[in-house]
């Protein structure tokens, strides 16, 4: 049932071993390629949860299945070092099963912060977090923790204790969220004291949960993956609202929220900035020929080519075939060179449709700051986006 369960929902590559004998031929060859390996402790040629350590000396993180349960079994699995073990007590058992190595996976490109001023806490919280596939990286005190948060924006979770050094947990958070916000970053305080004030302090400087020492590692892995869960959560939510759903570059929306802000840097630093606007020739022709899924294939390309030859601009498809972009510290020649040479490249290019390739261009239009605003800025690009379908299309003019 697993077996099926995990192919369907993550399209993977399922292997399935029904001994200790055949799981060793099958981790000799593949040892490394295994994401996981979800092991029953209960194998004709190894009864007593042997498969575990086979899996762990290959370095595979495992899962264990039981048809039992008790502490002398759980104190077992855990000391072996599974990321998690699971009754099989029905289809739901399955379904965590599945979802597990769905967060296995996703973990391989997590880091998570852990701050504590103990040598011995900071080990075993490392370890634990390891075991999930977790990159781990430490504090000794909340200094170094910010320190270490600046120069890895991209860690999702941070782990801090409250009584340290220098800088205790509370005063972390306060300058955690003066970087990042709830949607980004998720923290989670830690103390061993008593009294509910502190977990209380934590949640309103703005920590997003709180354990007590001493905690079990399930129930640490349980917050660490509902928090990293509802992180992933509060982004889909946010790809809705501002991706385009046929070519998932940015939207209208999120062009214009996030354009004032980066028009507004320029003005005030004095920087350049550069808007084109892109849009497909003929497409009308190209959708009454050839259908409007052929269509939406030749925008999809236009977007994936636009991604590729500006990833570090901001692009947004404002509508229909017509798509945006916005190119800041960059001189105003440079960029001018950069969207005549997209524009050749689109020209040499072909879209494949069935058994048909299909050619097309873009005519382009720009503008640079200074203009007043960035409203003025997309009316004077939309202007010469008309003068360059006037003069023929396939041009840029700016």
């Amino acid at each position: 049932m697993a077996e099926a369960m995990l192919r369907d929902e993550w399209g993977c590559e399922v292997m399935v071993a029904a001994s200790l004998g055949e799981a060793r031929q099958l981790l000799d060859a593949h040892g490394s390629a295994f994401i996981a390996a979800v092991c029953d402790l209960n194998l004709p040629d190894a009864p007593y949860g042997e498969v575990i350590d086979l899996v762990n000396k290959y370095g595979v993180p495992a899962i264990a299945l039981t048809g039992a349960f008790g502490e002398e079994l759980r104190s077992m699995v855990t000391k072996k070092g599974v990321v998690d073990y699971v009754l099989k007590e029905g289809i739901n058992s399955y379904e965590y099963v599945v979802n597990l190595v769905g967060r296995i996976h996703k973990n391989i490109s997590i880091k998570v912060l852990v701050a504590d001023d103990s040598l011995s806490a900071r080990a075993v919280l490392k370890h634990m977090l390891s075991v999930q596939g977790l990159n781990v990286l430490i504090a000794k005190d909340g200094y170094e923790a910010v320190e270490i948060l600046e120069q890895h924006p991209d860690i999702k979770l941070v782990l801090v204790d409250y009584n340290m050094p220098k800088m205790n947990g509370f005063t972390f958070v306060l300058e955690a969220r003066k970087r990042m916000g709830k949607d980004q970053l998720s923290i989670i305080g830690i103390s061993g004291e008593n009294g509910g004030n502190i977990s209380a302090q934590f949640l309103k400087n703005g920590a997003n949960d709180f354990i007590a020492k001493p905690y079990s590692y399930e129930e640490l892995i349980c917050r660490v993956t509902q928090n990293l869960e509802m992180l992933e959560m509060v982004e889909s939510i946010q790809n809705i609202a501002n991706r385009d759903y046929l070519t998932g570059m940015y939207n209208r929306r999120f062009f214009f929220d996030e354009g004032y802000n980066i028009y507004e840097h320029a003005k005030n630093s004095g920087s350049s900035l550069f808007i084109a606007m892109i849009d497909v020739d003929h497409f009308k022709k190209v959708n009454d020929t050839y259908g409007h899924d052929c269509g939406d294939m030749l925008l999809k390309h236009l977007a994936a080519q636009l991604g590729a030859y500006f990833r570090n601009d901001l692009i947004a498809r404002l509508g229909g075939e017509e798509f945006a972009l916005l190119i800041a510290d960059e001189d105003i020649q440079s960029a001018h060179e950069r969207l005549e040479t997209f524009r050749q490249h689109i020209e040499r290019e072909t879209v494949n449709f069935g058994t048909t390739n299909i050619a097309f261009t873009v005519s382009i239009g720009g503008s640079h700051h200074p203009l007043e605003n960035l409203d003025m800025m997309l009316k004077t690009a939309d202007e010469n986006l008309y003068h360059a379908k006037q003069r023929g299309r396939n041009r840029v003019v700016a």
